[in-house]
């Protein structure tokens, strides 16, 4: 496990949940660079297990990451092998299981406490602080029996705050360009990284943006990131990109982004809402149609353009539910002849409904 001359080293300090709660050590996490000087993955070599009483056996063992902090994979060195209680050798299969534990994110030992895992039984006078009995009962794919102090310390290196300055330090050698490569990589945890630094960094270019907009109408999973993301820029790159959200988005980008607006202190004029009002010529649903008018009726103006009052007609054809709330919303606006009646016809038809 040598390092080879594409590395650099950050020196660190990192808490570890089982050594403490105040405890605070220095660590060395090593940036793996790639032929672009851009950085490829991380290590950072741990120990295996914390050990009380010192009667436990302690090995090196190496932690890698990816870019963005995700746990790849363990490394030991060449001899070395991990130990179970009493000293039992770890099988082949016990390996294996340690790396699935170790890939899960949402792992039991990322609620439990050390406590929970450690018995002190004394006997001859020694205190067994290893996790050879626990108090708690484990689901059998879910620890190495024998070895939950070994799990819960690696899963905890792998899973702690180290991956918070991987995050960092990958952050800091990108420009917009690498960010751009990350939104259009189709991984959707390299794109919510994008998203989230580009927040920190208040990067809003125009091929981010781009970008950022192209992968947010494709994926709902990106919507929540992308609009707040969104929040903190420039009242004009907000509104603009919002209004593409709302003419060319689904139903679920449609509300996430009326919903923003309606919470928003960005003030929006009577042409970028008699503009969005096109977008009640699509299949709109009542929850769609609600937002909107109450956008509308948080605005200035008690009256609306033509344009806009025209595009809420059709409205009265649609269920129930949809044509009611239109109704009342026009109720107050500045109606043509041809538009009262459609109105009156609308109530006549409807007047145990209204």
């Amino acid at each position: 496990m040598a390092q080879s001359k594409n590395e650099i080293k950050h020196h660190i300090k990192v808490h570890h949940p089982g050594k403490g709660q105040n405890n605070i050590e220095d660590a060395v996490l090593v940036e793996v660079k790639g032929k672009n000087n851009l950085p490829v993955s991380y290590y950072m070599d741990v120990e295996s297990v914390i050990c009380y009483e010192n009667l436990c056996k302690i090995v090196p063992v190496r932690i890698i990451w990816n870019t963005i902090g995700e746990y790849q994979k363990y490394e030991l060195a060449e001899g070395v092998a991990l130990e179970k209680y009493e000293g039992e050798p770890y099988a082949e299969e016990d390996y294996s299981k340690t790396q699935k534990i170790l890939l899960d994110g949402d792992s039991p030992f990322k609620s439990i406490r050390i406590d929970e895992i450690l018995t002190t039984v004394k006997s001859h006078d020694i205190v067994d602080a290893v996790a050879g009995e626990t108090l708690l009962e484990l689901n059998e794919e879910d620890t190495v029996h024998g070895a939950s102090l070994t799990c819960y310390t690696l899963w905890h290196w792998a899973h702690g705050p180290v991956v918070d300055k991987i995050k960092e330090v990958t952050a800091s050698n990108f420009s917009s360009k690498e960010y751009v490569a990350y939104l259009n990589s189709g991984n959707r945890q390299k794109q919510l990284f994008a998203i989230a630094q580009l927040e920190n960094k208040k990067i809003y270019t125009k091929n981010v943006l781009v970008a950022l907009e192209k992968q947010t109408l494709a994926a709902n999973e990106l919507i929540r990131s992308s609009i707040q993301y969104l929040e903190k820029s420039e009242p004009t790159v907000y509104t603009s990109t919002l209004k593409t959200f709302l003419q060319e988005g689904n139903d679920v980008l449609s509300v996430a982004s009326l919903q923003s607006l309606l919470n928003s202190k960005v003030p929006v004029t009577s042409n970028y809402v008699t503009s969005l009002s096109k977008l009640l010529s699509k299949e709109v649903t009542y929850q769609e149609v609600t937002l909107f008018i109450r956008l509308l009726k948080q605005q200035k103006n008690a009256l609306y353009s033509t344009e806009l009052v025209a595009n809420f007609i059709p409205l009265l054809q649609k269920d129930i539910l949809i044509s009611r709330n239109v109704y009342w919303f026009l109720q107050d606006q500045n109606l043509t002849a041809s538009q009262k009646n459609t109105l009156a016809s609308f109530a006549k038809k409807h007047k145990n409904q209204l």
